[in-house]
């Protein structure tokens, strides 16, 4: 077989405008494959973007749906707290609005018999003083008309005592007057002067006791008068304020009389009202009893989950530990691989750096420039030395790897082309053979 002729020699061969488009054809097709590269690499990050993106939507969605769960939980608690609350409240105000109203009715019922209890007594009193200032006005006429009978009945009897005297004396001055004439002429004189005095004085006296009389018991009936007109006018002046308020207690009583007739509305209509309330309660701790099984069955469920996920969690646990062991295992096995490696890696290192001593120039590896520079420099700043250079070692066998396909396409493309030249030459050869000219000297050996 001929041996292959170096890359020197072609470009050798090659005019300055072959070298030219060759070398822009080369640079072009390294442009093609970077731009490959990069695009892949962006495609890449891009799918790797949108499926973050994607993950993250899903974790916020997940992460809302149980901030609104906790949330709903939350608020239905404090839902429950304050209709209880409510419940105990509104039943205690009832109770205490039931136990007012007894006792505001108690207290109207006592008030108004105490009312009628103190008017009666007021009127009992009334007519108590007037029946004895009566009493005492009639002993008064009765005593006065008494003594006054009395005293005209003592004098009449007195007169008609002295009378009967005189007549008994008349009598017996009839019967001697015969033997004393003279004696009793003058005894008759003088008796005639001495019971005319007698009656004088006694007339006199019966007037004058009887004026004295009169002039006492006008007097102490004026008086008496007078303190019935002054008790009267005192007690019609201490009892008007009590009548107007007696007046306007009367109205009020019958204004509360009025309105204690409209209490039993009022009572129906609040008894409606707290029938539909207990309707609302009963059916509010229905509902309430309900949600409370329904509560208990999550929670039931809650913890069989749990418990599902702690058994899952404790298998796991198990599973981490024997997979530990068994890594603890395969990382010693990984260690005994990697100190291998290394080894055959320092000898490799040492066989690269033999063969780049011994490669020509034109053979070296070229590295690709990239044209994101930072980020390269950020990357390899974040990474540490040894990883450097097991990077560096990756670049150069990919670098390798690269070359060793262009030259591959290369020297496909030039066996072809080389195949081409030799049909060319056969053609040419047999088309020569053919024609009736002399041979050459030479021949050409294909």
């Amino acid at each position: 077989m001929p041996k292959k002729k170096g890359k020197g020699s072609k470009l050798a061969r090659m005019s300055d405008e072959e070298r030219a488009r060759y070398l822009q054809h080369r640079a072009e097709l390294e442009l093609e494959s970077k731009r490959r590269k990069q695009q892949l690499i962006a495609a890449f990050t891009k799918n790797k973007l949108k499926r973050e993106e994607a993950f993250s939507r899903l974790n916020t969605a997940k992460i809302n749906e149980q901030w609104r769960f906790i949330l709903r939980r939350i608020k239905c608690k404090e839902l429950h707290e304050n209709v209880e609350y409510l419940w105990k409240n509104f039943d205690r105000m009832i109770k205490t609005k039931d136990l007012i109203i007894r006792h505001l009715y108690n207290e109207l019922e006592t008030t108004d018999t105490d009312h009628r209890r103190l008017q009666e007594a007021h009127i009992q009193i009334i007519d108590r003083i007037i029946g004895i200032y009566k009493q005492k006005c009639m002993h008064l006429h009765k005593s006065f008309t008494y003594e006054r009978n009395h005293i005209g009945t003592d004098e009449v009897n007195e007169l008609n005592k002295v009378r009967r005297d005189l007549e008994q004396l008349c009598d017996q001055l009839q019967n001697i007057i015969f033997g004393q004439d003279k004696e009793i002429g003058s005894k008759l004189t003088q008796t005639k002067i001495q019971n005319a005095i007698n009656i004088y004085s006694i007339v006199y006296l019966k007037e004058d006791s009887l004026s004295h009389l009169m002039q006492y018991a006008s007097n102490e009936v004026e008086e008496l008068w007078r303190q019935l007109n002054e008790t009267i006018t005192e007690y019609e002046n201490n009892t008007g304020d009590k009548k107007k308020q007696y007046e306007y207690l009367k109205e009020q009583d019958d204004a509360h009389h009025a309105s204690v007739a409209q209490y039993p509305k009022l009572q129906i209509q609040l008894q409606d009202t707290i029938k539909s309330l207990k309707q609302d309660t009963y059916a509010l701790s229905q509902k309430r009893e309900h949600s409370i099984t329904e509560y208990k069955d999550q929670i039931v469920q809650m913890k069989k989950r749990t418990e599902s996920l702690r058994q899952e969690f404790s298998m796991i646990q198990m599973l981490d530990a024997t997979q530990l062991k068994k890594l603890t295992i395969i990382s010693t096995s990984v260690l005994k691989e990697l100190k291998r490696i290394s080894e055959k890696s320092s000898v490799l290192i040492s066989l690269l750096r033999m063969c780049s001593s011994l490669e020509p120039f034109s053979l070296t590896v070229q590295k690709y420039t990239l044209h994101d520079t930072g980020s390269r420099r950020a990357f390899s700043s974040s990474i540490s030395e040894p990883f450097v250079k097991l990077d560096n070692f990756w670049k150069q066998f990919n670098y390798i790897k690269a070359d060793n396909i262009f030259m591959k396409k290369e020297c496909d493309k030039l066996s072809f082309e080389n195949k081409q030249l030799r049909n060319t030459l056969r053609t040419y050869l047999l088309t020569v053979s053919r024609t009736p000219t002399a041979r050459p000297l030479t021949s050409i050996s294909v």
